[in-house]
């Protein structure tokens, strides 16, 4: 299959135009670790926004893993190492490559006692992960990366990596919808990305927050629900990852 980059037509393409292509796709879980979970104490974040985005996570990374595992790579099956047959999984998470954060961003050190207890070099997945939605090394293994910044297309190789897995599409969610989130989409649409947000598998400390990131990003992505994008990736022919039939997800943009 041919990029999708290739099929846009500037002045005519809408997003709404490319539905998830499963071999091209992939979940980015952005910041949705113990440290960050525990900075939240409103009540709307641990009463409403975070329980919503955890159970929603957990249903888009069991959906991405049974296709990445289940579908026969592309290319040569006899070679030592299979082109990607796409649905890649990937955590960010915030971790000091040290021991005592002298590498986090200049902002980061700004933000004062909020990067108190920052991951450090010495923490396991265990120390740093929810139980709930914790990398997994089953079947073709997840992907981590670390980042010391808000975004974590300024402060990872996270670009050279997509770009080696042949992924265009990313189906972003986490927290800060309004913080790392935002940053996220911006620059990953920036860097030619077809993004798709789940709004209802992202959170922030408010109701208000959480519509202000939303509105910020439509300009740059589409916008779903989960139940949304389950349907959507339902419609697929499962054999290439590509649309059955059009689309009927409605975008925000």
């Amino acid at each position: 299959m041919s990029s999708l980059r290739e099929s846009i037509r500037g002045g005519k393409s809408k997003r709404t135009d490319f539905p998830l292509v499963l071999s091209k796709a992939a979940l980015l879980i952005i910041d949705v670790q113990r440290y960050c979970c525990g900075k939240v104490t409103t009540e709307y974040y641990q009463k409403d926004a975070l329980p919503k985005m955890t159970s929603n996570i957990q249903i888009l990374t069991e959906l991405f893993r049974l296709q990445r595992d289940t579908a026969k790579p592309k290319g040569d099956p006899d070679a030592l190492v299979p082109n990607t047959c796409g649905c890649e999984v990937i955590f960010v998470m915030i971790q000091s490559k040290t021991n005592d954060g002298r590498d986090l961003s200049i902002d980061y050190k700004l933000s004062g006692p909020n990067f108190a207890g920052c991951p450090t070099v010495n923490c396991s997945y265990a120390d740093i992960f929810l139980p709930s939605i914790m990398p997994s090394t089953d079947g073709r293994g997840d992907i981590v990366v670390s980042k010391t910044a808000c975004s974590v297309f300024n402060s990872t190789n996270i670009d050279y990596l997509l770009r080696n897995l042949f992924v265009e599409q990313l189906v972003v969610v986490g927290q800060l919808t309004d913080q790392c989130v935002e940053s996220a989409v911006r620059d990953a649409a920036d860097l030619g990305y077809l993004v798709t947000v789940v709004e209802d598998a992202c959170a922030t400390h408010t109701k208000e927050r959480h519509e202000k990131g939303l509105q910020g990003m439509q300009g740059f992505c589409r916008i779903l629900t989960t139940l949304e994008l389950v349907k959507e990736v339902q419609k697929l022919d499962l054999a290439d990852g590509a649309p059955a039939t059009p689309s009927e997800s409605q975008s925000r943009s």
